[in-house]
């Protein structure tokens, strides 16, 4: 059975009460600058109440004391008092950032001219030296202080991972690439001001001058110098293509050198940009060590520009790579632009999966939008037969049908031995008849839909001791007796240690999600909830008569149950099953 509901510890009431006592001082502080100024204020915050805060609090409670402080005004419901929430952010880090805080989130409310911006800036231009993670994000476009980021960003010196979602621009990443040498992660998705010659202030020193008015169309165009910037690079002969190459990329490669993230950043962000596949190019030509663009969806087209325009001498070392409509072209051009990819990404692929052979480094593969034929099937079952051994990570999403494919889910456990997590929709999951195959002692999370057999449901919680999730969509043969039954192997593979699955008791199971399994009852459920000690989750209630629900309920009150029922939007919107 779950555990029991437990207040909180003493620590955790007591960091839960300095949190709140310190968001509302926060707020009245800001409640007073509208009657005098944010100066004053701000100033007087520092001068009489930081000392006692810096002093008394030790640096890792001060740092969780900030981000539960900040998480807690972010999320206050939409009334009155949101905007005042938001604000009282700048009088929160006032009181308690210093140079040893090491992490800091902040999402931002400010909008044009907005004083609480210029203090904030000014702050962590002051106060953040010693930040290593910085993320500000904002919901709508704000525009930043540029001078004042700057200033910021140049004193902190230590800062690795640096998020500006929905706030950069080009400017802004010019401002990074002069202040940040150190950078290794950089996210400025949804930025639609970015664009490619943002990547180039980015990635290069500002040494060269005025596009426009300075510098002549032929020293642009100047093929020698062009060549001369790309040694290891040989650019193919076709004097079409050296045209196109010359006007097209050129112009973001006329500096002189790189800035110093160049040789430190590993992934970069650039998703619902403006960026072009010319600018990703030009970013992975001066990072050749780049090993991710996080959610970028056109890695095909990259490839193809890639191929019709340079020889790669040395390939690109990204490790995860996205790809949207891959023909077979697409994908061989893929492995050979990116051959050390471990993690792909492929939406409505027009090959077969034969092709996915070409990258054999491959651990976590996800592909969406597959039509429903035996021939993408098959085809996937000879991959994993070949290929299935690394696998630790598998989403298959198929398009759905009135005649869904039957998918044979034991054919694909069987063949992939190390998956720790598998998804599959859009198809009916069946367990084909004969011998059962070792356990899968690696399968921690699995989510199954369309229409799930219930042999399959009972087989998976019978092999997979170290399960922590499961989510089923629809189970319409699974019975009260199915989950009784499972109840009882749990205690004879743990007193039989001989056993091929010892110790199957699940004693990780944390989730188990049925969004609807019509002859279940509330018998069936309690027999579940009694039998699995870490259960936290337990679902679906949403489709379930009015009596089972209420006897679910009264037992989880009478018996102090530490868990949580759930809805339909556990499916859609749980972190339990998922692949990044």
């Amino acid at each position: 059975m779950p555990g029991y509901r437990q207040p909180n510890s003493l620590e955790g009431l007591s960091l839960g009460r300095v949190c709140q006592q310190i968001g509302e001082m926060c707020q009245r502080m800001h409640v007073l600058s509208q009657q005098s100024s944010t100066a004053q204020v701000l100033a007087f915050a520092k001068e009489t109440i930081r000392p006692y805060y810096i002093s008394g609090l030790p640096i890792h409670l001060r740092s969780q004391v900030i981000e539960k402080t900040l998480e807690e005004l972010s999320s206050k419901p939409v009334d009155s008092l949101t905007l005042i929430s938001a604000l009282a952010a700048t009088y929160v880090l006032a009181v308690l950032l210093n140079n040893d805080i090491k992490r800091l989130k902040i999402k931002l409310c400010c909008y044009y001219g907005c004083s609480h911006q210029t203090s904030l800036l000014k702050l962590l231009a002051l106060e953040g030296r010693g930040l290593e993670l910085l993320n500000l994000t904002r919901s709508t476009l704000l525009s930043l202080d540029c001078e004042l980021l700057y200033s910021a960003l140049f004193n902190m010196k230590n800062l690795l991972n640096l998020t500006l979602q929905n706030i950069a621009n080009d400017v802004v990443l010019g401002i990074i690439g002069k202040s940040c040498p150190r950078l290794v992660i950089l996210d400025i998705s949804c930025s639609k001001q970015v664009t490619n010659a943002g990547l180039k202030q980015l990635l290069f020193e500002m040494k060269l001058q005025d596009e426009e008015c300075s510098i002549s169309r032929q020293k642009y165009t100047s093929w020698s110098r062009l060549k001369s910037l790309f040694s290891i690079w040989k650019i193919k002969s076709s004097r079409s293509k050296k045209r196109f190459y010359s006007e097209k990329v050129f112009p973001f490669m006329g500096y002189e050198s790189r800035n110093l993230l160049c040789d430190t950043l590993r992934v970069l962000n650039v998703t619902d940009t403006s960026v072009t596949s010319l600018g990703v190019l030009l970013v992975l030509m001066q990072i050749p060590q780049l090993e991710s663009l996080a959610r970028y969806n056109h890695m095909e087209h990259v490839a193809e520009i890639t191929h019709q325009l340079i020889d790669v001498k040395l390939p690109f070392n990204l490790t995860e790579a996205r790809s949207c409509k891959t023909t077979p072209v697409n994908i061989q051009l893929l492995a050979q632009v990116f051959p050390k990819v471990k993690k792909l990404h492929i939406y409505e692929p027009y090959h077969s999966p034969d092709t996915l052979c070409l990258f054999p480094y491959i651990t976590s593969l996800s592909v969406h939008d597959v039509l429903p034929e035996n021939e993408w099937l098959n085809g996937f079952y000879n991959y994993f037969r070949t290929n299935g051994q690394i696998l630790r990570e598998l989403n298959i999403q198929m398009i759905e049908s009135e005649d869904p494919l039957q998918v044979d889910v034991k054919k694909i456990l069987s063949n992939c031995p190390n998956l720790q997590i598998l998804i599959k929709n859009g198809s009916n999951i069946v367990w084909t008849k004969g011998h059962d195959p070792q356990p899968f002692k690696y399968l921690k999370k699995i989510q199954l839909g369309c229409t799930v057999k219930a042999l399959v449901v009972t087989k998976i919680l019978l092999l997979a001791p170290e399960l922590m999730s499961l989510h089923i969509q629809n189970s319409y043969d699974l019975t009260n007796q199915h989950l009784k039954e499972l109840v009882k192997p749990s205690i004879k593979y743990r007193n039989r240690k001989s056993d091929k699955c010892n110790d199957n008791n699940l004693q990780n199971l944390r989730c188990f999600y049925i969004s609807k399994a019509r002859q279940v009852s509330a018998t069936g459920a309690l027999n579940i909830l009694h039998s699995y000690k870490r259960l936290r989750w337990f679902g679906n209630l949403a489709n379930w008569d009015d009596d089972d629900i209420e006897i679910l309920v009264k037992s989880k009150k009478r018996e102090n149950m530490n868990v949580d029922f759930c809805s339909d939007a556990h499916w859609y919107w749980s972190n339990c099953v998922h692949i990044q």
